[in-house]
């Protein structure tokens, strides 16, 4: 999928190639930029089940790609499903990455690698929200393996990695849950602007007992936010005060998900 400029300067799909069981929403310009809901069109992921993803931002042109509805992984009595993201944002290009809450279910063993190259001079939001299973059917941390790998590059440069692999009974898991037994997790990346300390005094004013938040900046017009809740309320509200602070370090407003 590459988001490019039509004749009139709007942005728009100048290039898209989708197979089952993904599934591309008619996209909606908002007068500013395109808003993109992708979907699984099946009910989740199951083993042996591969899905790639490529996205390209071109300079000039502005894309949120979302999801309609949380995504979820399905238990798996022998192998695993693997999910493949490669992200690109040109100069001047801006690229908001927020897909609904990825629910892993019992049994489930689910791996994703996610490569993003940000150019000097493009913008980029990254949000992604984990559960820890399907909670309200007493399954939280009952799936077999959750793997992720992350690299985010910047100008060419390499500005974060991110290699782990959760089990219900590793020891960090085992420590969060005597904490937060539900915990809910999100992460979030932003690059290419020049965040105030303000900002950043902000987000980490969101902390309390229910909401952990930690940010910090990375070597380069970039920061990083984890936050770790006790349920979904509480990361949903957090993720939202989130997305609003760090629109506005990017001097945007806010737009409407149109996930309906």
């Amino acid at each position: 999928m590459t988001c490019g400029l039509d004749t009139a300067g709007r942005s728009t799909l100048v290039r898209q190639y989708v197979s089952a069981p993904m599934h591309i929403s008619k996209p909606w310009w908002d007068g500013g930029l395109l808003i993109v809901n992708a979907i699984n069109s099946t009910a989740g992921l199951f083993a042996g089940d591969e899905v790639e993803t490529s996205i390209a931002v071109n300079g000039g042109a502005e894309m949120l790609l979302t999801s309609a509805s949380a995504s979820r992984a399905h238990r798996m009595t022998a192998g695993r499903a693997k999910v493949r993201q490669e992200l690109r944002v040109a100069s001047g290009g801006w690229l908001e990455m927020w897909p609904a809450l990825f629910i892993p279910h019992a049994g489930s063993n689910y791996f994703q690698e996610t490569d993003i190259e940000v150019e000097e001079g493009g913008r980029f939001l990254w949000l992604e929200t984990v559960a820890p299973g399907r909670v309200a059917s007493g399954e939280a941390w009952q799936f077999t393996q959750y793997e992720s790998r992350f690299r985010l590059r910047h100008g060419g440069k390499l500005i974060a990695r991110e290699t782990y692999a959760l089990t219900p009974e590793s020891a960090s898991v085992r420590a969060l849950r005597k904490t937060f037994p539900t915990a809910c997790h999100a992460t979030c990346y932003a690059v290419g602007a020049e965040f105030p300390a303000e900002l950043l005094a902000s987000i980490s004013a969101m902390h309390h007992e229910d909401c952990w938040v930690g940010c910090t900046r990375l070597d380069a017009p970039a920061i990083a936010v984890r936050i770790v809740a006790a349920n979904n309320l509480h990361l949903t509200r957090a993720v939202t005060r989130l997305r609003e602070l760090l629109h506005a370090g990017f001097a945007r407003p806010v737009p409407a998900l149109r996930r309906a």
